[in-house]
């Protein structure tokens, strides 16, 4: 016998045990499809932590519209505000411009990006965000008027971006590719005439 296994070419030998083991796993539910990962839940108010930016949910506000900012909504539809204290973490200024900026890393229900984002202190639209310096942002969405209701939840997501450093010499540094992180459930206000309903 022991000529037999001497004969037995190492390869076979280390397949037919790697085989073993697999068959022997699957015979106790380990080849199963694994849970998918609980994703985290923000209360509004906390912070989750990105690779770029902290990122605080606090309200989602229904308004008519934002005429200094320049988003004034169709007939039938409202502006959704979605306020938050975002702080850059990087070395760098970071704009919040959809595609390759912070108006990524917020979404709710299954829009899209956001029409814009605005420095809820002074009303200026698409602000780059400064190293380490906390600002309090409003990303606006135009919804149609009876989407939402004062008073429900609304789920938000909160999206982080992957750091790349490679590419082509004119990109350099950048985050890209948005992944939900983690979400938050925030009560809608409204602030439209009438109140909205």
């Amino acid at each position: 016998m022991r000529a037999l296994f001497d004969r037995l070419p190492t390869r076979w030998l280390v397949t037919g045990i790697a085989g073993l083991a697999v068959l022997s796993t699957a015979a106790f539910g380990g080849l199963e499809d694994a849970p998918p990962p609980v994703l985290p839940k923000v209360a509004a108010g906390d912070t989750h932590h990105g690779a770029q930016l902290d990122i605080t949910p606090n309200r989602a506000i229904l308004v008519d519209s934002l005429p200094d900012q320049g988003f004034e909504p169709e007939p039938g539809f409202s502006l959704l505000v979605i306020t938050a204290e975002v702080t850059n973490t990087w070395n760098a200024p970071a704009n919040t411009l959809n595609n390759v900026g912070a108006a990524d890393n917020l979404r709710a229900l299954d829009l899209e990006q956001p029409l814009g984002v605005v420095l809820l202190v002074d009303g200026t639209t698409s602000p780059a965000l400064q190293p380490r310096v906390p600002v309090q942002l409003g990303y606006v969405w135009e919804v149609a008027d009876d989407l939402l209701t004062e008073g429900e939840l609304l789920r938000v997501d909160i999206y982080d971006k992957v750091y790349r450093a490679d590419g082509f010499v004119t990109q350099g540094e950048r985050f890209e590719s948005p992944f939900i992180a983690a979400y938050a459930e925030l009560e809608i206000e409204s602030q439209r005439l009438g109140g909205g309903e």
